[in-house]
């Protein structure tokens, strides 16, 4: 989108929520709304906050799941992120802008959310639950270190019913277990590996435990 205004957070004020330094891999808390009230946003031109490192973009980062499967898809050479072409991923998502106006920030998010469903994916698939299960951060490189994810479980009723839009370039490859895309990590994106860590993680730890963004 041309003259695009994305959400942002200043970085050292997500550091007082996260550390320092903020971190690699992925974390549990806070909510998306416990962040989302304790720090002023702000929207700034993409072509801005993609090369700035004081500022944290914040991506929902959704998740489409069957019986513990995830719908995995491959990015084409044309997609809006050249840094992300040729890769696989599970997340669904996209920047938070002003088309997504709503009375507050968790309102915005939510829109964003239901924005980047319509856009990317098609098909009559029912949503079961939806949960947010954590953050995904990645502070080894450019497009990591301007950008920190929100990953939601997005439970699907029947798998066959999802499909890609034809909006972007996006090529469909199938549904993989989390622990075969932590196996396969080389040929997805980063986040995409972080999140199936963090899934397998909250899993493990809580037995898919709800998280509400409210």
């Amino acid at each position: 989108m041309k003259n695009e205004q994305v959400l942002c957070i200043k970085r050292k004020n997500i550091e007082k929520i996260f550390g320092i330094g903020l971190f690699t891999g992925f974390k549990i808390n806070p909510t998306v709304s416990e962040l989302l009230l304790a720090n002023e946003v702000s929207f700034l031109p993409r072509e801005l906050a993609e090369n700035d490192n004081l500022w944290k973009q914040i991506i929902p980062y959704q998740l489409f799941n069957h019986k513990d499967r995830f719908f995995v898809y491959e990015r084409g050479e044309k997609i809006g992120e050249q840094r992300l072409s040729g890769k696989m991923s599970i997340g669904i998502g996209g920047h938070i802008n002003t088309m997504d106006h709503a009375d507050s920030p968790l309102a915005i998010y939510q829109q964003a959310i239901l924005r980047e469903r319509q856009e990317e994916l098609a098909g009559d698939f029912k949503v079961i639950a939806d949960r947010f299960i954590g953050w995904i951060n990645d502070e080894s490189n450019p497009v990591g270190q301007v950008h920190l994810g929100a990953v939601h479980n997005v439970a699907i009723e029947h798998a066959e019913n999802l499909r890609l839009s034809d909006q972007e370039d996006l090529r469909a490859v199938g549904w993989l277990d989390a622990r075969d895309i932590i196996l396969d990590k080389d040929r997805f994106e980063t986040w995409s590996v972080l999140a199936a860590e963090l899934f397998c993680s909250v899993k493990a730890m809580t037995g898919h435990q709800d998280k509400s963004t409210q």
